[in-house]
Order: structure tokens, then C-alpha cells, then sequence
């Protein structure tokens, strides 16, 4: 039989073990920069969407940067009135492994020598995508719209109420918070709590109408140039999923781009299934510029 003397003295030297352990992998993480992430508010018209004013640097690599709209940009603007505004969600936005340098939108205006501003988040939908961008001022003002959609964005609306997924605060301790979101977000089958990827369900008709009567409702107060962009997944092919032809018939004169038909395009576009990395933005902004107006040098 273990002396209790014995015992607690292991039990206070494993738990001075577990903390020094936690120092240590605290210091770190927060030395690699892995605490770098950008935050979320909560927003009435798109339901979330970034903070505002905020910038900061991933792993102290890659470098973001939020405006007063919560949009990442390093332009400070009232409005969008005379800028090519780039709708959609974490494909336009970039995410936490894209620098701000290689983002869809400053790609965009490399490419047309216009200035671009984004309206775009993480997870959102079509239905997100419009309530945003109908709520930022200057948006029926703007030179021109290219709004980049998935098939994943056509039937749901993304809510962002979670605080690991979509944190609104900065952790406490960052080292408990992250191993708390990898065990939400790739849980074990036997794991009771946690947000298991579903496999693509069935089409919801009433969410498609309701982002195509929402569209049409802006669609007399959008620029002369409105470009529908077609963003594949790996190895889908887009155009078979006719809903993308209903959004394009809307309004008149919208071009469709599918930048996975254009040459050079290939698998090494992608950072994992969907988000192109900076060879595919580079790619997709080739591909969507020559249908957009340029400025004169």
C-alpha cells in the first residue's frame, strides 16, 4: 500500500509537472505568433462578420488587416463608391495562411490598377454575403461587382456563433483554447461534443429562392458591370449545378467566370479542397480582370 504521504507528494509533483508543462507550451505558442488570429463581431444584417480595426500578423508571417467595415483591406474608406467590390466568403477574405499581399482583392487591383475593396467572412452564404454588402454605404455606387460563390454557398447561411470556430475575445489561456477548438472541430466518432463536417445534404429550395429574390431586389442598384464567378472544388465541375445560371440570369449582361477552366489552372492552386492559395488567386484575378474596368495610368 502506497504511504498517503507518498501519494500526495506524486500528486503535487505531476500537477507542478502539468504546469510547468503549460508555461511552457504557452510561452511558445504565443512566441510562434499562433495566437495571431484575427476576431469576429456580430452583425444584424450578415449575422457576423471580422472586427473592425484590427490588424495583426499569423505566425508572425502572414499579415492582416481589417477596415472600419470589418472588411480585410489596407484602404481607408467611407464607402465603396467607386471601387470593384469583391463579394463572397473565406475564398475572397484569404484566411490565416494567405498574406494580405496575395489575397483575391489585392491580386484584383494589381491586375486592373483599380481600387478594390472586399466584402467577404468566413462561412458565409449567399444570403450573408448580400445582407453584408447591402448594408455597407457606397455599395450601389461602385464601379463594378465580382461576386465569388462555391456550391457550399448555396443552401445555408452561415451564423458564426461559435466561440472556438468564431472567437469574438482573445483566450485566456491560448494553449487550452486551442486544444479545446481541435477537439471541436475534429472530434472522434466517440466524442460527444463537437462540430462534425456533415457531408453535403440535399439542395434547399428555400434558401435559393430566397437568395435569388434578395438578389434581385439589388440587382437594379448594382453597377453596369456585375461579374458571377464559379469557384470550384477540387475535382468539381461547377457548371453542372444549374442554380449558378439562375443567379446569372438575374440581371442581364452578367458575365459568368469559372477560374478552373482557365489555363495553368491546376490542383497546385489550392491550399486543402476549396481555398486557393497565391498561384489560384493570382490565377482567379487573371481570369476575372479582363471583364472589369481598368484605370488609365
Amino acid at each position: 500500500m502506497i504511504e498517503p504521504g507518498v501519494a500526495i507528494a506524486a500528486m503535487l509533483a505531476l500537477g507542478g509537472l502539468a504546469l510547468v508543462g503549460l508555461v511552457v507550451a504557452e510561452t511558445g505558442l504565443r512566441v510562434a505568433g499562433v495566437g495571431g488570429f484575427a476576431l469576429y463581431a456580430r452583425d444584424p444584417h450578415s449575422i457576423y462578420r471580422m472586427a473592425s480595426d484590427q490588424q495583426g500578423r499569423f505566425r508572425r508571417r502572414a499579415r492582416w488587416r481589417y477596415d472600419r467595415f470589418g472588411m480585410r483591406s489596407d484602404a481607408d474608406v467611407d464607402n465603396l463608391a467607386g471601387r470593384i467590390v469583391v463579394l463572397g466568403d473565406s475564398v475572397v477574405e484569404g484566411g490565416l495562411h494567405l498574406d494580405q499581399r496575395d489575397t483575391l482583392a489585392a491580386a484584383l487591383e494589381r491586375e486592373t490598377g483599380h481600387p478594390v475593396s472586399p466584402v467577404a467572412c468566413h462561412g458565409w452564404a449567399l444570403v450573408n454575403e448580400l445582407g453584408a454588402l447591402a448594408a455597407t454605404p457606397g455599395w450601389d455606387e461602385a464601379a463594378a461587382l465580382v461576386w465569388v460563390m462555391n456550391t457550399g454557398d448555396f443552401d445555408t447561411i452561415g451564423r458564426g456563433e461559435n466561440e472556438l470556430s468564431f472567437p469574438t475575445r482573445r483566450p485566456f489561456l491560448l494553449t487550452l483554447w486551442l486544444l479545446r477548438r481541435h477537439i471541436y472541430r475534429n472530434d472522434p466518432w466517440w466524442w460527444p461534443w463537437g462540430e462534425r463536417v456533415a457531408p453535403p445534404g440535399p439542395p434547399r429550395p428555400e434558401l435559393r429562392d430566397r437568395a435569388l429574390a434578395e438578389y434581385a431586389a439589388l440587382a437594379p442598384h448594382l453597377p453596369q458591370t456585375v461579374v458571377i464567378v464559379g469557384h470550384a472544388m477540387r475535382g468539381e465541375d461547377i457548371r453542372a449545378h444549374r442554380f449558378l445560371d439562375e443567379l446569372v440570369a438575374v440581371r442581364p449582361g452578367t458575365a459568368l467566370v469559372v477560374p478552373a477552366e482557365s489555363p495553368g489552372w491546376s490542383e497546385d492552386c489550392y491550399l486543402d479542397f476549396i481555398h486557393p492559395n497565391a498561384r489560384g488567386a493570382a490565377l482567379m484575378a487573371q481570369a476575372i480582370a479582363p471583364y472589369l474596368p481598368r484605370k488609365e495610368p
